[in-house]
């Protein structure tokens, strides 16, 4: 293996551990006025980071292993449904953006939450057999852009300060 891929790998890992750790944390933040299950997405600030500097793959990875570990100790599998689905909308669609080259961190991130919040809603749909489900969805737009605007301000914060850290 060369140099490179070992300090990929193991910046990769470095990340998994930090969006696992965050999405604990996570766990335990209440925000008044949300809709039930509703995050922040804290996690979702290492999965962009990940993603800009390490390309979609490893972003894919990162997030996948996220959310099992997660959804295993903290959570349960039904939830993981709703995540993977989300998870893996949004980071299609953020790679979509990132390659275009015509969208900021913010952009990518307020796309890519509204994304991840449309996946959660097909997947109610498939599971509860029930298109009325999509009635949720202009009321997760909302919450989508809101938090995808924050956690792209927090990602170009960290992307701008660890870039010079993880520079292979």
């Amino acid at each position: 293996m060369k140099k490179t891929d070992i300090k990929r790998v193991a910046f990769c890992g470095m990340f998994t551990a930090v969006a696992i750790i965050m999405g604990y944390i996570e766990s335990f933040i209440v925000i008044p006025g949300l809709l039930p299950g509703m995050k922040l997405g804290l996690a979702n600030c290492v999965i962009l980071f990940v993603l800009m500097r390490y390309g979609l793959t490893s972003a894919a990875l990162v997030s996948l292993v996220r959310i099992i570990v997660v959804n295993s100790l903290f959570g349960n599998m039904t939830a993981a449904a709703f995540s993977l689905a989300g998870a893996a909308l949004s980071i299609f669609v953020m790679s979509l953006l990132k390659k275009s080259g015509r969208f900021s961190t913010v952009g990518m991130s307020l796309a890519g939450g509204v994304a991840h919040n449309l996946g959660q809603v097909l997947v109610a749909m498939l599971i509860l057999d029930n298109v009325g489900m999509f009635c949720y969805f202009p009321m997760l737009i909302v919450t989508g852009v809101a938090a995808g605007v924050f956690v792209g301000i927090l990602a170009g914060l960290v992307i701008s300060k660890m870039d010079k850290v993880t520079k292979m």
